[in-house]
């Protein structure tokens, strides 16, 4: 019982934590999520074949919730550009379904080195590259929004993510507005969050090593634990983010994810 208290705590704590950078840093939640899990969960008893599974399951579970509130905000500031996003929930959809159809089948070292390139990419972009790429002066059609979309659902599915990551620096690359970047890229957590948690399940029925309170590879207990207090701290971000400067922000987070990167690479080489 008193283990069982200490997770709650523990995961209570980390829901407000993750929820207030995301909030700080303008990111989906699990870019942060995924490294403290990687910390935790063996500390909790999950084995390790499965912990990078369990942590990607837990926090694709944990983005629907956040990508209901945000669409339903961006769609009544009139930033959703339904006709658009039709054919990109499309390609976000068939990308999202490969990665949950490759999840179960890709051992936690290669998903620990994938996640660890996603961040390093990340990294690279907010510190280097962000405001100076630029692909097309018109959003993407037909194959080639297609493609770039099943590209960033497959991303996603691998990774915990929502998406939205990829999804706005993509978007603005091909001319897009910020805010219609930012509303495109909330909406796409609602495929990403609804097929990776369904998904994340199903690849984890009966696997072996999992802990009490999982359903596949989402740990339930973790999951109501954490939404609440990630939703009452994103806003709190949010607001202390308005009041900082973006370009100090954008080099914190940067050096941030480089440091978490190299955590990661530390623990796969020992």
């Amino acid at each position: 019982m008193e283990d069982l208290l200490i997770r709650i705590a523990v995961f209570a704590v980390v829901g407000a934590a993750s929820g207030l950078l995301s909030g700080l840093f303008g990111v989906g939640g699990g870019i942060i999520r995924i490294p403290i899990f990687l910390r935790l969960l063996p500390l909790f008893g999950v084995a390790h074949p499965v912990v990078m599974h369990v942590a990607v399951g837990t926090s694709i579970a944990l983005v629907l919730p956040a990508a209901v509130a945000a669409t339903r905000k961006q769609i009544a500031l009139g930033n959703f550009d339904f006709a658009f996003y039709r054919t990109w929930a499309i390609g976000i959809f068939v990308g999202a379904l490969i990665g949950n159809v490759l999840l179960p089948h890709v051992s936690t070292e290669i998903l620990t080195v994938i996640f660890a390139i996603f961040i390093l990419a990340v990294a690279v972009y907010e510190g280097f590259l962000k405001g100076h790429t630029a692909i097309a002066k018109e959003l993407p059609r037909g194959a080639t929004k297609l493609g770039v979309a099943t590209g960033v659902g497959c991303i996603a599915a691998l990774t915990g993510t929502a998406g939205g990551t990829v999804t706005t620096p993509t978007l603005q690359a091909f001319g897009a507005r910020i805010e219609a970047a930012i509303a495109i890229s909330s909406a796409t957590g609602l495929v990403t969050g609804s097929l990776g948690t369904i998904g994340a399940i199903l690849a984890g029925w009966q696997a072996p090593g999992l802990p009490a309170f999982c359903l596949g590879y989402v740990d339930l207990l973790i999951f109501a634990v954490m939404l609440p207090t990630t939703l009452w701290a994103a806003p709190l971000g949010v607001r202390t983010g308005h009041r900082l400067s973006e370009l100090w922000l954008r080099r914190v987070f940067a050096a941030l994810l480089f440091i978490i990167a190299a955590d990661i690479v530390l623990k796969l080489i020992h």
